[in-house]
């Protein structure tokens, strides 16, 4: 089947959609990563102008915050779409996974809200941040949210994982399974970089251990290459 004929017929090259309609397995997850938002947003109203035009920082730390997590539902949707499995295990997996999005959403807006108030000069002295956050606390935060990161993907991991075990029962061609093997490989890669992460954050001499959370920064670099192997796999696949 040509790529063009694809296109066609379905919302992502390579890979024919077969969750029509919304179950209430992803209804529930909805629920649950809207109030991971809502958690993330919630603050107390200012008291006073010169409090309300301090919000920017506030909303760039929301922007950061919604950002991974529309990454993490949207990988999540995907599944949902390709797969469309609503099996014991799928369930179980599911509900590990937006149990732990919920307790994600805490030090993920606790690290974002740092991070903003440190580099646009939210904190007014070197005391102010170590009222928030001390130099022995730093590489905790960087394991609590790494692991806690590392965790999210070991399930989602789990869920491919999982979906490729039923490969048969889906109905998945060949280039379908080219492409949730690397759905699997690229979700483990989070999961590494996680535990890597968290690891050089102690490991690290001196104040290296708070520079370990740049390692995030090359996360990019095997995700990609990983997708451009598995579409070019997928596609020679569909055209033998």
């Amino acid at each position: 089947m040509s790529e063009g004929r694809l296109r066609g017929i379905q919302a992502e090259d390579f890979f024919r959609w077969r969750g029509k309609e919304v179950s209430r397995t992803e209804n529930l997850s909805d629920i649950v990563f809207a109030m991971a938002l809502t958690l993330i947003v919630a603050s107390s109203v200012p008291e006073s102008f010169a409090a309300l035009t301090e919000l920017w920082r506030e909303g760039l730390a929301i922007a950061l915050c919604f950002t991974m997590l529309l990454m993490i539902w949207h990988i999540h949707y995907i599944y949902f779409r390709r797969y469309d499995l609503e099996d014991g295990t799928t369930i179980l997996l599911n509900s590990v996974l937006i149990f732990l999005v919920m307790i994600f959403a805490y030090p993920l807006k606790f690290l974002a809200s740092f991070l903003v108030n440190f580099f646009t000069g939210g904190f007014a002295t070197n005391h102010a941040i170590a009222e928030v956050l001390t130099l022995d606390q730093a590489p905790w935060l960087s394991t609590l949210y790494s692991v806690g990161y590392a965790c999210v993907f070991v399930v989602i991991t789990l869920l491919y994982w999982h979906a490729l075990k039923r490969a048969d029962d889906v109905g998945l061609n060949e280039a379908e399974r080219i492409l949730t093997r690397a759905a699997v490989q690229a979700n483990l890669t989070h999961v590494v970089f996680g535990v890597v992460i968290a690891g050089l954050s102690f490991v690290l001499p001196g104040n290296w251990g708070l520079m370990a959370g740049a390692f995030w920064g090359l996360l990019g670099i095997p995700l990609t290459i990983i997708g451009r192997r598995s579409r070019a796999a997928a596609k020679a696949a569909l055209t033998d």
